[in-house]
């Protein structure tokens, strides 16, 4: 014993020691300065009553959308609004139903979790854009099939619905939120993107953007920005209204996103000093 007991000096080596629970060396991760978190969630209208859709659009402030925004939405099955802080106890109350909804798996008659998520957090820099997907992958999607559609129907293979998110937080602590709805479809390819002066390969798929739809509204900590895509409207918002997966017709879905957190506040900012304007001598 008293030899291995020099061999373990010799060795160098020490008693096991660990450090307090709770406790760490590293510093903690920091958002940087132009940073956005949105919360997101999409909640399906199949099981929603009518009137409960009127009363969450009774309450919205559709005002902070252009006239000719709102026209090419409506247009196009979309409605877009800012609700405040507080939704409606119903609406909350379906998110969390949904939240604990389990579809089931009929070749395996197991409970499984959608592959679609309608709850998360997105962490964003300012001006930089994000994709949220808002509907299942389908072999085949078509736009403009419904009768009142004045153009004619597109076909994309192997396609699923997404809204590209885009954050610009001003310096008195309001935050635009962009919204564009897209089609994402085919395979993947890699290709070069350039940014901020450097080149990166992507895995990405074709992506079809619906600018003349973008949607933007200037929001402050708390408050949501819903979109709604109805099924009996047509255009593409029958597209992102979506399979509802049961025998009857979908009839629509609610896209939010509130504002949760950000980082960016110019208020006590140093001024920046003004160039005098340059007078010739007399």
């Amino acid at each position: 014993m008293l030899a291995l007991g020099v061999f373990a000096v010799l060795a160098g080596c020490s008693t096991w020691t660990t450090s307090p629970a709770g406790k760490s060396f590293l510093q903690p991760a920091r958002m940087s300065p132009d940073s956005v978190v949105v919360e997101f969630a999409m909640l399906n209208l199949d099981s929603v009553a009518e009137m409960r859709t009127a009363e969450l659009w009774r309450e919205a402030d559709e005002q902070q959308i252009p006239v000719e925004t709102r026209q090419k939405l409506a247009q196009q099955g979309f409605r877009c609004g800012v609700v405040g802080s507080q939704l409606p106890s119903w609406l909350t109350d379906e998110l969390v139903s949904q939240g604990k909804h389990l579809k089931l798996d009929e070749s395996e008659q197991t409970a499984v979790v959608s592959d679609l998520l309608t709850e998360r957090r997105i962490q964003s820099r300012a001006n930089q854009r994000r994709s949220v997907p808002v509907g299942l992958k389908c072999k085949e999607l078509i736009v403009g099939q419904d009768e009142s559609d004045s153009n004619p129907p597109r076909k994309f293979a192997d396609a699923q619905c997404h809204l590209s998110l885009t954050v610009v937080p001003k310096g008195d602590g309001q935050v635009e939120l962009v919204l564009v709805p897209e089609i994402q479809h085919g395979p993947m390819h890699q290709r070069w993107v350039g940014q901020d002066g450097l080149f990166r390969l992507e895995a990405s798929r074709n992506s079809v953007r619906f600018d003349e739809l973008q949607t933007a509204a200037a929001l402050l900590p708390g408050q949501t920005l819903i979109l709604s895509a109805l099924s009996h409207k047509g255009g593409v918002g029958q597209a992102f209204a979506g399979p509802s997966g049961g025998d009857s017709p979908p009839t629509g879905k609610i896209f939010l996103f509130r504002l949760a957190q950000t980082q960016f506040d110019d208020l006590f900012s140093p001024l920046q000093t003004r160039t005098p304007i340059a007078t010739q001598p007399l």
